[in-house]
């Protein structure tokens, strides 16, 4: 029998992944491939595809089932050397690092590994943004990029285009995916092991001695590192860049490979930055960033040929709706294409910018934002215009200071939620097309759940963003939102209660009601809510004059 810690670090030797890792632990104690699908919750194919992954990377070539065997016998035998050597005292954790990674008489081969990397055998444009990259970390010797954006724009092909662009110089790529958050002790074990390219190296149990042993190697060889997915490690429900618990290790192994002399690069992807690239970034400074932006025009055209979209004289007008965001233009694309025939002026008429995948992208980032940041992305969709901060300051329902608003707002941009416009000596704050269609219609039913909570209750403890927000405000709509003239906000509203209650004067009833509650509240208890109510009061009014005219 292996023991299992013995296992997984032989296999992380190998550049086994943590799927592949679950697989081989329990083919190697004769589980059939059905009974592991069963307990993976997955298909017998996908398990018979991760073990052949796992043979390749033990060099186990050929087919059928000896090749198990064969397997099993490699494991026994590195085992019972590793036993050999533990009694020789080999398995010491008190050594410097230098002993951890020996010469093997000569240089070292290239040596790559993209692991779970996508295929990007079909990418669209960035020739700029590759040539950038090319120059900060080929040429100027960049230790630590940060490739950031929101989810779809395109980072995660970007980082394995440019590693296959510029993988030449370097004795060692390889890439890894966050993804699955592992933890940073793993991931620098797994890293290591690659690095050292020996059938058993011994590792220290503390992560920050782990750190020491990798800057080791990048100062020795030239490495290119990416990870990708870093915003999996970074907490939910607080400002950007801050990590989750028992994650914190990561922002050391930032700092450090940022601070320390090497002749490495470490590229991270994230759709929110980290303090450790915030803080140690500049101009003329070993760590930078860059802002991955959508697609241009042109480059977004061949997404619509390989769609085959008819009206090219309308694909403009796609990719200024979705900011040339490739993952949003290749879903809206496959629905033209189900749904019309490819026929976007059709799919235009309808004025449908969010579409379910795309609501489903937009929701993990919504979902990661901190309360405040919430309040002042509703606010920015109520507003539907560029705003100064001093406007923002002042619609807020409770007061929050200067400071607290600077860093909400910085911490939205590093989310690359909002867009700075700067107008004169005024800088401005605005949403995206589609990330606005999206805040408003939420923000449009959670209004719609309140007032409805309200009404069964009759109190008015769960009316946060009816005494919170004055969506009675009538927006200015700017000239750069040229398709898509929405209605006011009272008027969905009214509408979406009208599902409910079927006639406006029920609706007016059980308003009122709620109205009633308020006089005996003070101010600070109601805010917005009075005018909010008297406001859809009276657009129910309006309707029901509209209607008997008819």
């Amino acid at each position: 029998m292996i023991p299992q810690d013995f296992l997984k670090a032989i296999a992380t030797e190998h550049g086994v992944s943590d799927t592949e890792y679950q697989v081989l632990s329990q083919s190697i104690e004769g589980v059939s491939a059905t009974l592991i699908a069963k307990n993976l919750g997955t298909r017998p194919e996908v398990i018979r595809n991760r073990m052949g992954e796992v043979y390749k990377k033990f060099h186990i070539p050929g087919a059928g089932p000896g090749k198990l065997a064969k397997l099993q016998q490699i494991l026994v035998s590195a085992y019972q050397a590793h036993q050999s050597d533990q009694s020789r005292n080999f398995s010491s954790l008190h050594y410097a690092p230098s002993t951890v990674i020996e010469s093997d008489g000569g240089a070292p081969p290239p040596r790559i590994d993209w692991n779970e990397a996508p295929d990007v055998s079909i990418f669209y444009g960035r020739t700029s943004e590759l040539a950038e990259l090319e120059e900060l970390i080929v040429n100027q010797g960049s230790r630590l990029v940060g490739l950031l954006g929101m989810a779809g724009i395109g980072k995660t092909a970007l980082s394995v285009k440019l590693a296959k662009q510029i993988q030449e110089p370097f004795e060692y790529t390889i890439w890894r995916s966050l993804r699955h958050a592992p933890s940073l002790k793993d991931l620098l074990g797994n890293l290591i092991q690659f690095f050292a390219h020996s059938s058993r190296t011994y590792l220290p149990d503390n992560a920050n001695d782990r750190i020491s042993l990798l800057i080791e190697f990048l100062s020795k060889h030239r490495c290119l590192l990416i990870l990708d997915n870093a915003e999996t490690i970074l907490r939910s429900g607080e400002l950007a860049g801050k990590y989750r618990e028992g994650y914190e290790g990561y922002g050391e192994l930032f700092r450090r490979i940022g601070e320390s002399q090497h002749q490495s690069c470490l590229v991270i992807t994230s759709q929110e930055k980290p303090e450790e690239i915030a803080l140690l970034e500049g101009e003329t400074l070993p760590v930078r960033s860059l802002q991955v932006t959508g697609l241009s025009a042109e480059e977004a055209q061949e997404i619509f040929k390989s769609k085959g979209l008819a009206d090219p004289d309308q694909w403009d007008k796609l990719v200024e709706i979705y900011q040339g965001n490739p993952l949003e233009l290749k879903i809206a694309a496959t629905t033209i294409q189900e749904l019309f025939k490819g026929k976007v002026a059709e799919f235009l008429k309808h004025s449908t910018l969010i579409l379910n995948r795309i609501r489903v992208l937009l929701e993990q980032q919504f979902e990661r934002l901190s309360d405040l940041e919430k309040e002042i992305m509703y606010w920015l969709a109520i507003e539907r215009k560029s705003v100064s901060l001093e406007q923002l300051q002042t619609n807020l329902w409770l007061p929050v200071s200067q400071t607290e608003l600077f860093d909400v707002l910085e911490s939205l941009g590093r989310r690359s939620l909002i867009e700075n416009i700067v107008e004169g000596d005024n800088t401005l704050f605005t949403l995206q097309m589609v990330v606005m269609e999206y805040v408003t219609e939420q923000l449009i039913e959670q209004v719609r759940a309140e007032i409805l909570e309200a009404i069964k209750t009759q109190k008015i403890d769960h009316l946060e963003l009816v005494r919170s927000h004055a969506f009675f405000k009538s927006p200015a709509v700017e000239s750069g939102i040229k398709l898509f003239q929405l209605r006011p906000l009272l008027d969905i509203i009214k509408d979406r209660l009208l599902v409910v209650f079927r006639s406006e004067n029920k609706v007016e009833e059980q308003l009122n009601k709620i109205v009633a509650l308020l006089p005996a509240k003070s101010p600070l208890e109601v805010g917005y809510a009075p005018e909010n109510l008297q406001h859809l009061v009276s657009t129910l009014k309006k309707a029901e004059v509209s209607a008997s005219a008819k």
